[in-house]
């Protein structure tokens, strides 16, 4: 895969401030949303940076003609983004809402210029997202006084849509010390699902610091009551399955991962009878089988869709992430028809860098074929990502209204 590895310019410095909370103001005293004293007092900012955000390419095949076959293109179209645009929606597409949330906060103090209503825009969907209404209320509050126009409400619809399963990441490769970072996502997406699924058809090797690894974050997940279901766990069974050696004490890990694969299979005779091997092998007690954590139990297959319908709806659902190849497989569906296609992401909650650059190839692959993808209700956090990759260059790109 090719990746084109954006130049950033620095970011503005601005002044740091804690979030505005809706709090009754003294008698006498400036409400908690004015500016701080040390900038000078300025009329309201022109209309000129409240910029409409449609986020709708006026060529949107240019990027499919500069697009090769076979390589994930990825396209440096962020040099009209604002770097606080950026940081923000790398942040949330990695996962750390936190950090995403205070640089979006911080960046309402200072001068956006024509970014300003993107950043309020990512910022009340953040919010939303969140489900923080009081911090949503106070910004409302600043934004109305600051720009002396209505501010968003909170809206009505849920903060998270419902997904069509439960979040998935794909590990691929080889699963080493170097892991730590695929490793560690498997934890953020448990704080937010009851269970995970976890793809293991990519992976290629596994050495015994990856396993270690692996399991503790199971072993972890489990105490707290969460789940992890593994797709595609013959494949991590095959490729362990040549290192479990009866009699041969090494690789301890990897002789638990094992086990791992096997109760994910729900082969429990082979468990058993592995886990004694186990326990003679290396003189330690083994781990006892679990009907809960069966990869079945905990996150059963879903029935084949039914073929799409000629004015059935597209939607992209719930957090995309680990470039899962079936990820984007209803745009590629053979029986949609030709023109413009509307894809909902109306409920599409969060995507990460990698599955927005398999997007952007997955669209280019759709175009070949004579449809043309309109992405329509794409909350701003998600849109900021796809302007980022460059997916405005080679579909619409309609963004939520706060």
């Amino acid at each position: 895969m090719a990746f084109s590895f954006f130049k950033k310019t620095p970011a503005p410095q601005v002044e740091t401030r804690k979030p505005v909370r809706p709090t009754a103001p003294a008698a006498g005293t400036a409400t908690a949303s004015r500016p701080p004293d040390s900038m000078p007092a300025s009329d309201p900012p022109s209309s000129a940076g409240l910029m409409s955000l449609d986020f709708v390419s006026r060529d949107p095949l240019e990027g499919a003609r500069r697009a090769g076959k076979g390589e994930l293109q990825v396209q440096d179209v962020s040099s009209g983004l604002h770097p606080v645009v950026e940081e923000a929606a790398m942040l949330f597409a990695n996962g750390d809402d936190e950090a995403a949330l205070s640089t979006l906060e911080r960046a309402t103090f200072g001068d956006l210029g024509s970014s300003t209503e993107q950043v309020w825009a990512m910022l009340f969907d953040l919010c939303h997202a969140l489900g923080r209404v009081d911090a949503f209320e106070a910004h409302a509050l600043a934004y109305a006084e600051r720009f002396e126009r209505s501010a968003p409400a909170w809206p009505a619809s849920p903060s998270r849509g419902a997904t069509s399963g439960p979040p998935t990441l794909t590990l691929a490769g080889k699963l080493t010390a170097a892991s730590r970072a695929s490793i560690d996502q498997i934890d953020r997406l448990c704080s937010k699902a009851h269970v995970v699924r976890v793809d293991v058809a990519r992976l290629h090797d596994v050495d015994e610091d990856g396993a270690r690894m692996l399991l503790d974050v199971l072993v972890a997940l489990r105490r707290c009551g969460h789940g992890v279901a593994m797709l595609s766990a013959t494949v991590l069974r095959d490729l362990l399955a040549p290192r479990i050696v009866p009699g041969k004490a090494e690789g301890p890990a990897q002789w638990l991962l094992y086990l791992e694969a096997l109760q994910q299979l729900g082969d429990e005779a082979n468990f058993e009878e592995f886990a004694i091997q186990y326990a003679v092998t290396f003189e330690l007690s083994p781990p006892s089988w679990d009907a809960r954590w069966v990869s079945s139990v905990l996150a059963p297959v879903a029935a084949e869709p039914a073929p799409v319908e000629k004015n059935a709806r597209i939607a992209l659902r719930g957090e995309i992430v680990g470039a899962r190849q079936d990820a984007f497989a209803v745009l590629q569906a053979a029986d949609l028809p030709q023109g413009v296609m509307k894809v909902d992401c109306s409920e599409l909650c969060r995507m990460d860098f990698i599955s927005a650059g398999l997007l952007f190839n997955v669209i280019t692959a759709v175009q070949a074929t004579g449809r043309q993808p309109r992405l329509v209700d794409v909350r701003p956090m998600v849109a900021a990502l796809l302007l980022l990759i460059g997916v405005a260059a080679v579909a619409e790109i309609q963004q939520r209204r706060f």
